[in-house]
């Protein structure tokens, strides 16, 4: 199994490819096309993993969520959408994302995102801390490889293409922007 670190040269070898300001470029144009590069990028990426199938294998299930996770460090970096990330909360729970920040997650929880990346049942557990941090479950966003969650209160992204039940994490850049225009946020940075 290919390490985090060869994981994410896999990445950044794909976006490098594309080109990093390209993909910055059109997506400040258009935030939509977010979704194409995300898709295209994840496509390529698990191909190089030979991560193909939905069987639920663990190791193939860590190897996706490590390469989602890296991806959307990278989008959230090239859109300069506002976010703070792997925020330890308590010894055993640290949150993958905050969007837009820890401040406005303590002050007005209505007004941000905490996205989790799920791998295994231990993070299953983990969700539950969460809902003391975000009491609007709405605003728990959580991201899968192949086994959903088996909760439905929660906002739930598939990272490998099957929306038929949850929305498809290739959207999750654009829905991050609508989510930080429709509550005001002044930090919205996007250039158009």
């Amino acid at each position: 199994m290919p390490s985090q670190t060869e994981i994410t040269d896999i990445l950044y070898s794909k976006i490098r490819s594309m080109g990093r300001n390209k993909i910055r470029a059109d997506i400040a144009s258009n935030v939509n096309v977010s979704q194409v590069y995300m898709h295209n990028i994840l496509s390529e990426c698990t191909a190089k993993l030979d991560v193909s199938s939905r069987d639920g294998n663990n190791k193939d299930d860590d190897r996706i969520v490590v390469l989602a996770e890296a991806l959307l460090h990278f989008m959230l970096t090239a859109t300069t959408l506002p976010s703070q990330r792997k925020i330890p909360v308590r010894d055993n729970l640290s949150i993958d994302v905050i969007v837009p920040n820890v401040q406005t997650l303590n002050r007005n929880p209505d007004k941000s995102i905490i996205v989790q990346f799920l791998s295994d049942s231990l993070d299953l557990k983990k969700i539950f801390q969460l809902e003391w941090l975000q009491p609007n479950y709405k605003n728990i966003w959580l991201i899968y490889a192949s086994k959903p969650p088996p909760y439905k209160k929660y906002t739930i992204y598939s990272i490998l293409p099957d929306t038929s039940l949850h929305k498809s994490y290739s959207n999750i850049i654009i829905d991050i922007t609508n989510f930080l225009k429709e509550k005001g946020d002044k930090s919205l940075r996007f250039i158009h």
